[in-house]
C-alpha cells in the first residue's frame, strides 16, 4: 500500500519536473525569438537600403554573406535533429555573430556608396541666384518655397534613404528644386554659361563639352568652380 502510494507520488513529481523543464525550454525559445527578430530587423533594414541604392548607382565595395549562409545551414541541420537544441550550444550564437558582422559591413558599404552618389545626384543651389531672385517681387514667393524644400532635402538626405519609397520621396524633392531653379532668372548673361548651368542643374549633370573657356572663366570669377556636377561621357 505504502509502496504504491510512493510510486504514484514519484510519477507525479516526474510530471512536475518534466513540466518545469518544458517551461524553461519555452522561456529560452522566447528569448531566442526576440533575439532573432531584432537581428532580422537589422539585416532587412540595410539590405532594403542597399537594394534601393543598387538600382541607381554602382555599390562601393564588396559584401560576402557566405559565412552567414553557412551558419544558417548548420542551424537548420541542428533543428532537423532536435528542435529544442536551438537553445543549446554555439550554433545560434555563431549565426547571430555572422549576421551582425554582415549587417555592419553592409552599413559601411551603404554609407560609402551614398557619399559618392549624393554629390552627383542632388541639384546645385546657387545662393547668388536665389538672393537676386528674392529681390524681385515676382519671384519672392517661389524663392521662399524653394528654401523650404532645400532645407527638407538636406534633412532627409543626411543618411542614405532606408527604402525605395524614401528614395523616391527624396528624388521628387530634388526634381522640384531643379524645376524651381530653372524658373528663376539666370545669374549669367552669356548663353554658353546659361546652357552649362541648365545642364549642370539637371540630374544627369553637364558634359565636358559644355565646359568651354567662357564657362570656366565665369565659374572662377564667381568662385563656384566646385559647385556644379560635370560628367565625362
Amino acid at each position: 500500500m505504502i509502496a504504491e502510494e510512493c510510486k504514484k507520488l514519484r510519477q507525479q513529481l516526474e510530471k512536475v519536473a518534466g513540466a518545469e523543464r518544458r517551461e524553461a525550454i519555452v522561456e529560452q525559445l522566447k528569448h531566442r525569438q526576440v533575439d532573432l527578430l531584432e537581428l532580422e530587423e537589422k539585416v532587412l533594414a540595410v539590405t532594403y537600403a542597399l537594394a534601393a541604392m543598387a538600382t541607381r548607382t554602382t555599390i562601393e565595395g564588396k559584401l560576402d554573406s557566405t559565412k552567414a549562409h553557412d551558419r544558417v545551414q548548420k542551424i537548420r541541420e541542428t533543428l532537423q535533429e532536435d528542435p529544442q537544441r536551438i537553445s543549446q550550444g554555439a550554433n545560434l550564437t555563431n549565426m547571430k555573430k555572422a549576421f551582425v558582422k554582415f549587417s555592419e559591413e553592409a552599413g559601411v558599404v551603404l554609407e560609402a556608396t551614398w557619399d559618392q552618389y549624393k554629390p552627383r545626384a542632388k541639384p546645385t543651389v546657387d545662393a547668388n541666384q536665389i538672393a537676386q531672385a528674392e529681390q524681385q517681387e515676382a519671384f519672392r514667393s517661389k524663392v521662399i518655397q524653394l528654401r523650404t524644400r532645400v532645407k527638407y532635402a538636406d534633412q532627409i538626405s543626411k543618411k542614405p534613404p532606408a527604402t525605395e519609397e524614401a528614395f523616391v520621396d527624396l528624388e521628387n524633392v530634388w526634381e522640384y528644386i531643379r524645376q524651381t531653379i530653372a524658373e528663376l532668372p539666370a545669374v549669367a548673361s552669356d548663353p554658353k554659361v546659361q546652357e552649362f548651368l541648365k545642364a549642370a542643374n539637371s540630374k544627369d549633370g553637364a558634359s565636358l563639352e559644355l565646359l568651354t573657356d567662357e564657362v570656366r572663366e565665369w565659374l572662377e570669377d564667381n568662385s563656384v568652380a566646385d559647385k556644379y556636377c560635370i560628367v565625362s561621357m
